[in-house]
């Protein structure tokens, strides 16, 4: 018995490109598949039928050869498109294209270029997979962290120790991070590599605090320089000035210098505070005990 034209099978002209050929065989082998249709020995023909023409199609020498030659001489050239079909589970040769077993079926298409790379006796080439991204933490001082840096870095990355050139920028924050395009681990099957990340976590200074963008100076006087008044010099980073302290001034004041704080990454500015501690003497002489007595006497009694 003669064959229908292949080209008239999967119903698709004989310019069809392969993206033509292999969704019409999606559809036609949905429909005709033997899974789908138990019992039915005219879906079954059809289903080799469809397969057959499909193998011949989506193989360039093979559809050359049946271009020139057609069914008459096809077989006689050494080509046959009739492979062994296997009557296997419909999710043997589908997979999980139709989303589980039985009833199951959905129509999703994924996975469909495996199975077609499987028909012609080919594998699907691995997708490319892009590598993990690396996170250290990286501990750096405060005034660096203001001001910005530059610093020499080892890392363990791919198995191996390497110095990374690290640039703080000046503002940076502590929890944000600096990103490495790149230098994380290396993809797979010709993926691109993961990005190195470094996680900024600032030490603590010893009179300076830092709160988003406004920065806290903490300085000491005396208590006599608390209670008479004084002028004290502040020297913050790059700010240096007078700043006079009024009389009575208690312990914990703030006095506060606007636009003198933090300029972040992304240019706005803080304020600068300075807070007083006033710190009570020990070791007394006893002139100076019996000056602080005396004063203490004459409180007492305009209270």
């Amino acid at each position: 018995m003669s064959k229908r034209d292949y080209y008239a099978v999967l119903g698709v002209s004989k310019t069809a490109s392969d993206k033509e050929i292999k969704k019409a065989y999606k559809k036609l082998a949905m429909k005709y598949h033997p899974d789908k249709n138990p019992g039915d020995k005219v879906a079954e023909g059809k289903f080799k039928e469809i397969k057959e023409a499909y193998e011949v199609l989506t193989d360039e020498n093979q559809r050359q050869q049946y271009d020139k030659f057609g069914h008459t001489d096809f077989n006689a050239q050494g080509f046959s498109g009739s492979q062994q079909y296997s009557q296997g589970g419909f999710e043997d040769i589908f997979g999980g294209a139709f989303g589980g077993q039985g009833g199951g079926f959905s129509g999703d298409f994924a996975g469909f270029d495996d199975i077609f790379a499987h028909a012609r006796g080919g594998r699907s080439a691995p997708r490319p997979e892009r590598g993990q991204d690396k996170e250290f933490t990286l501990k750096i001082d405060l005034l660096d962290a203001i001001r910005g840096a530059e610093k020499i870095v080892e890392l363990p990355l791919n198995g191996v120790q390497k110095k990374i050139n690290v640039k703080i920028p000046a503002g940076i924050n502590d929890g944000e991070k600096i990103r490495y395009s790149g230098k994380g681990s290396a993809g797979t099957h010709g993926g691109q590599a993961g990005d190195l990340l470094l996680n900024i976590e600032t030490r603590p200074h010893a009179f300076l605090e830092r709160n988003g963008n406004d920065l806290t100076y903490n300085t000491k006087i005396d208590m006599v320089s608390a209670a008479l008044g004084d002028e004290i010099e502040v020297n913050v980073i790059d700010n240096r000035f007078k700043l006079k302290v009024p009389m009575g001034t208690q312990s914990g004041r703030k006095f506060k210098i606007a636009g003198k704080g933090v300029t972040d990454r992304k240019g706005s500015t803080g304020d600068l505070f300075v807070k007083i501690s006033v710190e009570t003497p020990t070791n007394l002489s006893e002139e100076q005990r019996s000056l602080l007595e005396q004063f203490k006497a004459q409180q007492t009694v305009a209270m």
